[in-house]
C-alpha cells in the first residue's frame, strides 16, 4: 500500500472558459497535516472538493492511497468531512451524530458504542453524549463534527474552513486541540484556509495557492522566512514590498536601489537572490526604531517620520515615511509608547541579512 495518502498530478478544473484550478501537482504523506492557503477565488475550496469527489477535475489525476479516483463517489474514498457550517443533524443527540456514518456502514452496534465513546474521548466530549447540536457551544459543536467525521477512521480528513463561525479565543485553543488530535490519530489532515495564522499554527506544510496555481509549498517557517514571490510575502504574516533595482555586486557586497528614490540598502552577501530583482521583502519586526542608546553597526540606516502609529497591544505597528512615496512599517514594543508619537522625526535600522529580494 502506497505511503502516500493523496497524489495530485496535473490536476486541472475549468468552467466554460473560466480556468479555476490549472495544473496543480501535490504529494500528501501519510499522517502530514496540509493547509491550502489562500485568498477567496484562489482554487483552494475547488481542489478539496477535488479530492472530496464532489467534483470531478477537467483534465488530470487524483489518487488516494495510490488508487485513481476516477468515477468513485465520495462515500467510497475513505475520507471524513468537516465543513464550515458543521453539517450536524439537530434532531440527533451527540452520540447519534457521531455513530451516523458508522450506522450506514452497517457496523454492529457494540462496534458503533465502542467507536463513539472513543471518538467523543479523543475531541474531549465525555458527558455530552445526550445533548442535542442546540445546547452545544460552538466550540462543542465544532468538535461533535469532527469526532463524527473521524469515528469511521477514515484515511484522510478533509476540513473546509472549520473554525471560521468561531471568535478568536476559541479559534486560537481550537487550533491547539486540533492539532492535539491530529496527531494522536496519526491522520492525514487537508485543511483549508484563507487564515495564515491557522495554517502556520497547525501544518507540518503549507501549499499558498493563488489565481488556481501552487504559488509555494513548504514547512511553515520556510514559506515565512524565505517566500519566493511578492504575493506569498505579502499574504504570509506583515510585509514590506519595495519595488527595487539590483546594483552590480562588488566583490562580497551587494546593494539594491529603492525604485524612484535615492535610497539605497546593502543586502547581505549570503543572499543570492535574483540577478534581477524587481522587489525586495523586509518583516516589520526587523526593522529598528534607534536612539543614541541603541547601535546599529553595519545595518541599513534611514531617517524618517513617523506617520501613523496602530496600538494592538502588546506592540506598535508603526509607519514611517523616510521618502516622499516610501513608507517602512516596523514593529516596536508597547512599552515605547510613551516615546513614539506620530510627527516624531526617527531613524530606523535594516540589517541586510533581513533584506529578501524577489524577482516577482
Amino acid at each position: 500500500m502506497s505511503d502516500i495518502d493523496i497524489e495530485l498530478i496535473s490536476v486541472r478544473k475549468t468552467y466554460g472558459n473560466a480556468l479555476v484550478v490549472g495544473d496543480i501537482s501535490l504529494s500528501i504523506p501519510k499522517g502530514e497535516f496540509v493547509s491550502l492557503l489562500g485568498p477567496s477565488g484562489c482554487g483552494k475550496t475547488t481542489t478539496l472538493n477535488m479530492i472530496a469527489g464532489f467534483q470531478e477535475p477537467t483534465g488530470g489525476e487524483i489518487r488516494i492511497r495510490g488508487r485513481n479516483q476516477a468515477g468513485v463517489p465520495p462515500e467510497k474514498r475513505n475520507i471524513g468531512l468537516v465543513f464550515q457550517n458543521y453539517a450536524l443533524f439537530p434532531h440527533m443527540t451527540v452520540a447519534e451524530n457521531v455513530a451516523f456514518g458508522l450506522k450506514m456502514k452497517g457496523a454492529p452496534r457494540a462496534e458503533i458504542d465502542q467507536t463513539v465513546n472513543t471518538a467523543l474521548k479523543s475531541v474531549h466530549l465525555e458527558g455530552f453524549e445526550a445533548r442535542y447540536p442546540k445546547e452545544l457551544s460552538g466550540g462543542q459543536q465544532q468538535r461533535t463534527a469532527l469526532a463524527r467525521a473521524i469515528a469511521p477512521r477514515p484515511s484522510v480528513l478533509l476540513l473546509d474552513e472549520p473554525l471560521s463561525n468561531l471568535d478568536l479565543k476559541l479559534r486560537e485553543a481550537m487550533r491547539v486541540e486540533l492539532k492535539e488530535i491530529q496527531q494522536q490519530l496519526a491522520m492525514t489532515f487537508v485543511y483549508v484556509t484563507h487564515d495564515q495564522e491557522e495554517a502556520m499554527a497547525m501544518s507540518d506544510r503549507v501549499v499558498v495557492m493563488s489565481g488556481g496555481v501552487i504559488a509555494q509549498e513548504d514547512k511553515p517557517e520556510n514559506i515565512y522566512n524565505a517566500p519566493r514571490t511578492s504575493f506569498v510575502a505579502d499574504f504570509i504574516g506583515k510585509s514590506n514590498i519595495l519595488p527595487v533595482s539590483a546594483v552590480p555586486a562588488t566583490g562580497d557586497q551587494r546593494e539594491i536601489t529603492i525604485n524612484h528614490s535615492n535610497i539605497s540598502l546593502a543586502v547581505g552577501s549570503d543572499q543570492a537572490g535574483p540577478p534581477a530583482a524587481r522587489f525586495c521583502c523586509i518583516r516589520p519586526e526587523d526593522v529598528r526604531i534607534i536612539g543614541a542608546e541603541a547601535s546599529a553597526e553595519g545595518a541599513n540606516v534611514l531617517d524618517g517620520t513617523i506617520s501613523k502609529i496602530v496600538n494592538l497591544g502588546a506592540h506598535l505597528d508603526l509607519w514611517v515615511t523616510v521618502d516622499r512615496d516610501i513608507t517602512i512599517k516596523a514593529l516596536v514594543r508597547s512599552s515605547r509608547s510613551d516615546q513614539l508619537k506620530t510627527g516624531n522625526h526617527v531613524s530606523i535600522s535594516i540589517a541586510p541579512a533581513a533584506i529578501r529580494l524577489l524577482n516577482e
